[in-house]
């Protein structure tokens, strides 16, 4: 991610990356009770990005984009979407979706190794991963995703609300 964006990425001095700073710091510091929260180095990175958008990543480092930052009303949404994003790393939201995506993949091998015993033909096989595939997204991957993100929700009000 680094990469990607270093050639955007806000100085330390900036009003924008202070302001987002000093809410990380207040939601670490207000919830050092959370388990994992104190562990973590957070780093900021302030995006000069017009996107709306945020995240965090296992590691700890927190990316916020100046689009987003241009779209909040004040520093209690701020800190609801920082929660928000903060509470996927601490939660391990990164890993379990990794871990779920793992076993389906498995799974999904032997649903086509079990195609291709039966007829092996390549059409079949690929007709086979492409309902598979289909079948992933819409009964796991999608529920699942709603599930993560209502949970950060969540938490992330609660680490907001302190």
């Amino acid at each position: 991610w680094m990469e990607e964006f270093k050639n955007d990425m806000l100085p330390e001095k900036d009003a924008r990356y202070v302001t987002v700073k000093e809410v990380v710091h207040h939601l670490i510091e207000c919830n050092k009770d959370i388990p994992g929260i104190s562990e973590i180095n957070w780093i900021i990175h302030v995006v000069d990005s017009p996107d709306i958008n945020a995240f965090v990543l296992p590691n700890g480092q927190v990316f916020i984009f100046t689009g987003l930052l241009n779209s909040v009303t004040d520093i209690h949404q701020l800190s609801f979407l920082l929660g928000h994003e903060i509470a996927h790393a601490v939660l391990g939201h990164a890993v379990e979706k990794a871990s779920l995506a793992h076993l389906l993949d498995f799974l999904g091998l032997i649903f086509l190794t079990m195609i291709w015993a039966i007829c092996p033909r390549d059409s079949l096989a690929l007709l086979g991963q492409w309902i598979q595939s289909k079948l992933q997204e819409f009964m796991f991957d999608r529920p699942y995703s709603r599930t993560l993100e209502a949970e950060a929700d969540e938490i992330g009000l609660q680490l907001a609300a302190k």
